[in-house]
């Protein structure tokens, strides 16, 4: 007798806590109560006799069985978004949801404006933009939280294929028109080491002499308005800052140079979706990138 189907059910508990990294917000995401999620976890292990997930004091990681059952629910329903695509009688052959994380410097602006074309001749596409920080990009890919990241280094991590798109070049930035505060710097927030980097690789009397004061303005426009108010200084790649207007380059710092990479699952199967939206990411990045970067 043939096994039965896989339940819906489960696999949605599943992929619920491997998004979630957690099963009481996954219970709490699909308004269950946890014992109720956990029984839909253990009966998919038990009908695929695998342990999928492991709980640990930071939440719940997948195991490589795991990793094997995320790629298959995902891969399902890219085919189901793909057929129904295929098959409607209208020009909005794609549909389904994307996705993507990554750096703030080059998704809001570049990314966005590449994809808005697209997204206005397929309404039935959805475009998801998760705020995560540069180290966690590769991490909520792997956990399937998101579909497509941007980082500035390499994944080196199995499942994952990166993609090298070109460099950022990091600079200081200060206000035209205020001098105060110039010993303090503005990042996203205190996991933000893009300040402490910088500088790091600055001769050493450019380096701060003591403690560094930082403050910490949430996002690009904050600090970018910070900087312009006079509320600190801040490194920033130079494509982002504006050539005309009340913040300046500090000239008296060294340009650094940053990678791009475009990370993506390896898979077997990959929607015609995620596909032409990581074609038009892809080249929008590397052209805007190499454009940057001429004299």
């Amino acid at each position: 007798m043939p096994d039965s189907p896989l339940s819906q059910d489960q696999l949605q508990a599943f992929v619920a806590v491997a998004a979630a990294g957690s099963f009481t917000r996954a219970a709490s995401a699909l308004h269950l109560s946890q014992p109720a999620l956990s029984r839909r976890i253990a009966g998919l292990e038990e009908r695929l006799e695998a342990t999928l997930l492991v709980r640990g004091r930071t939440g719940a990681a997948l195991t490589a069985a795991g990793h094997r059952v995320l790629e298959f629910v995902q891969a399902q329903q890219a085919m189901e978004d793909d057929l129904l695509g295929a098959l409607r009688p209208s020009r909005a052959s794609y549909r389904g949801s994307v996705r993507i994380a990554g750096l703030s410097s080059l998704v809001p602006g570049v990314v966005l404006s590449a994809l808005a074309p697209f997204l206005r001749e397929h309404p039935d596409v959805q475009v998801e933009v998760h705020r995560e920080l540069d180290r966690g990009v590769v991490g909520a890919l792997a956990a399937g939280r998101v579909d497509i990241g941007l980082s500035q280094g390499p994944s080196e991590t199995p499942g994952l294929v990166d993609v090298h798109l070109g460099d950022e070049e990091y600079v200081m930035v200060e206000s035209r028109h205020h001098s105060a505060r110039r010993d303090v710097f503005l990042d996203v927030d205190a996991r933000d080491d893009t300040t402490e980097a910088f500088l790091a690789a600055q001769p050493a009397r450019r380096r701060p002499r003591g403690p560094m004061a930082r403050s910490f303005l949430h996002d690009e426009a904050g600090i970018l308005l910070g900087v312009e108010l006079g509320l600190g200084r801040a490194v920033k790649p130079r494509h982002t800052v504006p050539r005309r207007g009340a913040v300046r380059v500090d000239g008296s710092f060294a340009a650094v140079r940053k990678p791009v990479f475009l990370h993506y699952r390896r898979q077997r199967y990959h929607a015609r979706l995620h596909e032409a939206v990581r074609s038009r990411i892809e080249g929008a990045v590397r052209k805007h990138l190499a454009s940057a970067l001429e004299p």
